[in-house]
């Protein structure tokens, strides 16, 4: 399923179209207003723009596990315990603090006071309750065919499954009080502070769930209607506009789950453009209001053309930088704010399909694909080459793991041993974005077909626009034989990065070891350093020895700023909220 119905994207014409509604277009109108000598008013809010390279599949974040989802949802609502910019830990947020029975089977969390949500929904224990019980029974909200269509979910990977499911960990969320709240367990989960930290997590309000819910039955086949949570951040959706051109309910009270489409996403009447997200400032946000605003994300494919506004100053801001846009930014005096590697690409290989099938095929791809130039060749400057899928600051690498080593010739032999005769595979590749894994898939793509094709195979190239329903197609059929993606770290553990891909039987790869299963499902309960550390390793050999995809980078990525903006705020996590975005002339930020 394509859940994204091309949510908003915006083409490249309308790109080089986009106004100049950054920080020094504000500027530059500020200083020509108002006799000289007129006493100083209060500083405005400063609109910011910002280039993305794809718009939101969705505005729900429980059902997002794409980063420019979640880029838009951390800025209108919150998590019950948030991410330390120093140190990547959990701390309180909308819980004031937690505690953890000796057991790690109880949860509890006491709320800060005084929260609204956006469409004036108290916070409260009862609200918390509501979200979890959603999230455990989205099959039951959704339908099984709309839950076939979507990727593995936050909620089913943290919990191990939906309430009703045989391994679900999760029982019940049990207000106590009106501000105190219990997360009960059937087993320990010795991450989870970490994962509520992540944007999949958000609470909204539950009164803003009730378009949406009544749009389900209306949508047909596996499709979703729109979504426009009610949240509590730094940030609101723009008002929904009605066919009759009114404004509908702030905070965006409209439904709480699913897509979005392009009218839903934006204002009509903005300056940017019909197809832009635009974020409005809350001025009512409890931590103070943003120094930055409005906010427009406004969509840029091509990572050239993003630099290229970025020159013209159309754009204050952008994600992501490339190696070869990496030069002319640093010699124009634009800002390069690296982030510290906390993603993984990987080469994906679909142990469904006739020739891929065979482990000497897989291990002649392995031995084909140079890993280390391509790490040095297609990325920023301290990238590394990948041989696990976990990050090796998450500190759980196996030092004795099976390797292989780029030998062209040895992956020639493999393929004679394997019988293959030169069939074409098809080679799937996203086009028309950016991912923080993935900065330039044409050219990582054309780098790895040239090492496969150098060592005997024949690959058919299939660009597929992101935007049109690249992670669907990667969730169905036989036909293709390899594919690119990758994890981008929303929490600091092993567990995001196995689970989600290899914790169960897999769509992606057509794959499934049961050694594999059992022993991330014990990582996920064990409390003692040493014992969690060798299951993930155990897990990893196994995973090097089946070959259902090899790990190829763990690239940095990097955002580019002008020079009207002071700092921007990165984070590996991308925690990254607006609202500390520092316009010149303006303070830092207290949170």
């Amino acid at each position: 399923m394509d859940i994204s119905r091309r949510t908003v994207l915006t083409s490249l014409a309308a790109a080089v179209a986009l106004p100049l509604t950054g920080c020094a277009a504000q500027i530059r109108a500020e200083s020509a207003s108002g006799p000289a000598g007129t006493p100083a008013t209060p500083a405005p809010t400063v609109p910011v723009t910002i280039g993305v390279p794809a718009g939101p599949l969705t505005l729900d974040p429980a059902l997002a596990v794409d980063a420019e989802s979640h880029r838009c949802t951390r800025q209108v609502l919150e998590t019950l315990l948030g991410v330390d910019p120093n140190t990547g830990a959990p701390v309180p947020l909308l819980a004031s603090d937690w505690r953890v029975s000796g057991d790690g089977r109880r949860y509890t969390f006491s709320l800060e006071p005084g929260v609204v949500f956006q469409d004036g929904t108290a916070l409260d224990a009862d609200t918390v309750a509501a979200n979890f019980e959603r999230w455990a029974r989205l099959p039951e909200l959704l339908g099984r065919r709309r839950m076939a269509a979507l990727p593995h979910l936050s909620f089913a990977s943290v919990f191990g499954g939906y309430a009703g499911d045989d391994g679900c960990r999760y029982v019940e969320c049990q207000p106590v009080g009106t501000r105190t709240v219990s997360l009960v367990l059937r087993e320990p989960i010795v991450f989870l502070p970490a994962a509520l930290a992540a944007p999949a997590f958000a609470l909204s309000s539950p009164p803003s769930w009730a378009a949406f819910d009544d749009a389900l039955a209306a949508t047909p086949g596996d499709a979703l209607p729109p979504a426009r949570p009610a949240g509590t951040g730094p940030f609101r959706w723009p008002a929904a506009v009605a066919p009759d051109g009114t404004a509908g309910p702030d905070g965006g009270a409209a439904g709480s789950a699913g897509g979005t489409t392009a009218a839903d996403a934006t204002t009509g009447g903005d300056p940017a453009g019909a197809d832009a997200l635009v974020l409005e400032a809350d001025p009512d946000y409890r931590g103070g209001a943003s120094a930055v605003g409005p906010v427009t994300l406004a969509v840029v494919p091509d990572a050239h053309q993003r630099l290229r506004e970025l020159r013209r100053g159309r754009l204050d801001a952008f994600d992501y930088v490339t190696p070869d846009t990496l030069r002319p930014l640093v010699q124009g005096g634009a800002q390069v704010l690296q982030r510290d590697p906390l993603s993984v690409l990987y080469l994906g290989m679909n142990a469904r399909h006739p020739v891929m099938r065979q482990l000497y095929v897989r291990q002649a791809v392995a031995h084909a694909v140079d890993r280390r130039a391509l790490a040095e060749e297609c990325f920023l400057a301290g990238s590394s080459a990948a041989h696990e899928f976990v990050p090796p600051s998450l500190g759980v690498q196996n030092p004795e793991l099976t390797r292989y080593g780029h030998d062209p010739a040895e992956a020639t032999r493999l393929l004679e041993l394997a019988g293959y005769r030169g069939e074409p595979l098809d080679f799937l590749y996203p086009v028309e974005t950016s991912r923080p894994y993935l900065p330039a898939p044409e050219v990582v793509y054309a780098r790895i077909a040239g090492d496969l094709a150098e060592a005997g195979f024949v690959i058919n190239p299939v660009p597929v626009p992101w935007e049109e329903g690249y992670l669907a197609r990667l969730g169905s059929g036989t036909d293709r034989a390899f594919h690119l993606s990758g994890r981008t770290g929303e929490y600091r553990d092993p567990h995001h990065f196995l689970h989600p891909l290899f914790g169960h039987g897999s769509v992606e790869f057509g794959y499934e070891n049961p050694m594999v299963v059992e022993a991330l499902d014990d990582a996920v309960s064990e409390t003692v350093p040493e014992r969690r550390t060798a299951l993930y390793q155990k897990a990893a050999e196994s995973l090097a020895l089946d070959l259902p995809a090899l790990p190829l980078a763990f690239p940095i990525s990097a955002v580019a700023t002008g020079h009207d903006l002071v700092s921007y705020p990165t984070s590996p996590v991308l925690d990254e909220r607006f609202d500390r975005i520092v316009p010149v002339d303006r303070p830092h930020p207290t949170q």
